[in-house]
């Protein structure tokens, strides 16, 4: 009895044996190398291996100095293998291991930088904005020139960006190029219709250009869009003066230094508007003040004169 039962165990450990040598022969191995754009290793890349059959499979492993990483004991189906590193773009692929044998993988991984350079070279509307981001940062510098050159590469690139059509005319305003600032302003209000910087910038334009009651839409749509502003009192006052209106201009740059204290053109039109009127001591203060809050503005030489005359 003990000798059949000592060969029964024997015959188990035989079977055993087998199976194992046999399950281990349909298990296979992935070899992954991870190098950058330069074919360079990357260590201590974290892999995720992720069996598509049952969830809980899961398994971890890390590029060595080499850029090598190895898993052994894989079943022979599909793999979910995440590659992941903290400054680089994380790759997701799917590899199938084969029955018992080695399964060889080299991923190229790109860093995040160059992974947004190469999603810009392929999107003429990314290019665009990133063009147009360069123009804001020079805009705010006061670089105006330096800007038109990036701003026009956005245009080109993409049409409906509509801000970079408002400082392309910001910036021929600036520069007293009317008819051009014109143009790109209406570009902007045809982009986004509710736009009340740009109406304003629209009601200046129009009034360099003599175009009144374009100046006057422009206003009082600006007013609707986005509510009274110092420049839209200004504005008012502007028409108004030009338009022989003292009193009703006084008004109006009143009204814009309540909205603005330090509107120094507004102290300037005001100074100009009590000289008509013949009330010099208001027009004395009106245009030093202008001075004192502007001293290098385009209108202080005119301001000293009228000042030396009234002395």
């Amino acid at each position: 009895m003990a000798i059949m039962k000592a060969k029964k165990i024997a015959v188990l450990i035989v079977v055993l044996a087998v199976a194992l040598v046999i399950y281990g022969a349909v298990l296979g191995k992935l070899r992954v190398k991870v190098v950058d754009s330069q074919g360079e290793p990357i260590p201590g890349v974290k892999i995720t291996l992720q069996s598509t059959r049952v969830s809980t499979v899961v398994f971890n492993i890390t590029t060595k100095k080499n850029g090598v990483a190895v898993q052994t004991g894989l079943q022979n189906h599909v793999f979910i293998v995440t590659l992941e590193k903290e400054g680089y773009q994380t790759v997701k692929k799917n590899v199938k291991i084969p029955a018992g044998l080695l399964q060889k993988e080299e991923v190229t991984m790109v860093t995040t930088k160059e992974a947004l350079e190469q999603s810009i070279a392929n999107d003429p509307r990314a290019q665009a904005i990133n063009a147009f981001n360069k123009a804001a940062v020079l805009i705010n510098q006061k670089k105006y020139d330096e800007a038109l050159e990036p701003l026009e590469e956005a245009i080109s690139l993409d049409d409906s960006i509509h801000q970079a059509h408002y400082y392309l005319g910001f910036i021929y305003f600036s520069k007293g190029k009317y008819q051009e600032a014109l143009q790109s302003l209406l570009k902007v209000v045809e982009l986004d219709e509710e736009n009340a910087q740009a109406y304003r910038l629209l009601a200046a334009v129009s009034e360099k250009l003599g175009k009144k009651e374009e100046a006057e839409k422009y206003t009082q749509l600006a007013q609707e869009k986005g509510g009274k502003t110092p420049l839209d009192a200004y504005n008012e006052g502007i028409h108004a003066f030009n338009a022989g209106e003292t009193d009703k201009a006084i008004a109006a740059f009143e009204q814009c230094l309540k909205l603005d204290e330090r509107y120094a053109d507004a102290y300037y039109r005001l100074g100009l508007c009590y000289l008509n009127k013949n009330e010099n001591d208001k027009a004395i203060a009106a245009l030093k003040k202008y001075i004192q809050l502007n001293p290098r503005g385009e209108e202080v030489e005119t301001a000293k004169a009228i000042l030396d005359s009234l002395k």
